[in-house]
């Protein structure tokens, strides 16, 4: 009887130890994002980011509107590989994936991308135009 008692207590304080942060007030920081295309902005709090070795994704939502970054996170610094803007504010294009330019800054766990996207107006997608943007996203 004595053996099954301290075995339970013994269980029971791994158990404890092991969910010691489970409930916790501590939350992690929440992403974000400030997106600015053509003088128009929007913040998100819609943002999630994934990982798969070097390369960065970062989803955008901006209802209607979706954002999506590919950057290749370099020892040096990062370096865009796609932006990708649908119908934010009513402009979809896309940078540096064959057309426009952008470039990035990081700090602070923050991506900082500017440059210009080739796209159209989804009202009148026969014009094509070039728009700025500025895109700011933690992940």
């Amino acid at each position: 009887m004595g053996r099954r008692l301290v075995t339970a207590a013994v269980g029971a304080s791994i158990v404890a130890a092991s969910c010691a942060g489970c409930f916790s007030d501590n939350k992690p920081t929440e992403k974000n994002a400030r997106i600015t295309v053509d003088n128009n902005s929007v913040t998100s709090h819609a943002v999630s980011c994934s990982q798969v070795q070097f390369l960065l994704t970062a989803n955008i939502k901006a209802d209607p509107g979706n954002v999506r970054l590919l950057l290749k996170l370099d020892s040096d610094k990062p370096k865009i590989e796609s932006v990708h803007i649908d119908n934010f504010e009513g402009f979809t294009g896309v940078a540096d994936a064959g057309a426009g330019d952008a470039a990035v800054a990081a700090a602070n766990g923050r991506f900082t991308v500017t440059g210009n996207a080739e796209g159209s107006k989804i009202n009148d997608p026969r014009v094509s135009l070039t728009a700025p943007f500025k895109i700011e996203v933690g992940c």
